[in-house]
């Protein structure tokens, strides 16, 4: 259980280099979101309470990569992770179009809502990048959900 929690805990580490510094290299705007396909994949393979503290620990762990007020993502990541629980009964998660619908979705709802949250009215021209991340963090949604199952499978839990 503990190989499983750290090989995921360090896949959360390099998303989290890979969004702060890698994506933003390439155009400056732009935010994706690869934590939501995780989020999916943990809760497809994963139990209640094993999902529950590793959202919780990587949640934590990413709010130090970001600017965001503190509490704000693990109150998001932990909200995500409670819907897809109650849901998984009514869709079925295993679907890739599935987890890209959601990752992309939930990406969408999360920046509106913080957008609101924050009382801020981007211009037009940052619609666009904010546009593509919703895209790009639902094509990578299904991508890191199986990631999530091999490394499941491959500690044999």
């Amino acid at each position: 259980m503990a190989k499983l929690h750290a090989s995921l805990l360090g896949i959360v580490l390099v998303c989290a280099f890979v969004e702060s510094s890698i994506v933003p290299g390439v155009w400056t705007p732009l935010r994706v979101d690869l934590m939501l396909g995780m989020i999916v994949g943990v809760v497809i393979h994963m139990g209640f309470s094993q999902g529950l503290f590793f959202v919780l620990v990587s949640s934590v762990a990413l709010e130090a990569f970001s600017g965001a007020r503190p509490g704000l993502i693990p109150l998001f990541y932990l909200g995500v992770f409670v819907v897809l629980e109650f849901v998984k009964d009514y869709i079925y998660l295993e679907n890739a179009v599935t987890q890209a619908f959601l990752a992309a979705g939930f990406f969408a709802l999360g920046a509106a809502g913080s957008l609101l949250l924050l009382d801020i009215v981007p211009p037009s021209p940052e619609m666009v990048p904010l546009a593509v991340g919703c895209v790009l963090t639902g094509c990578a949604g299904p991508f890191m959900a199986e990631l999530v199952a091999r490394v499941k499978y491959a500690h044999g839990t």
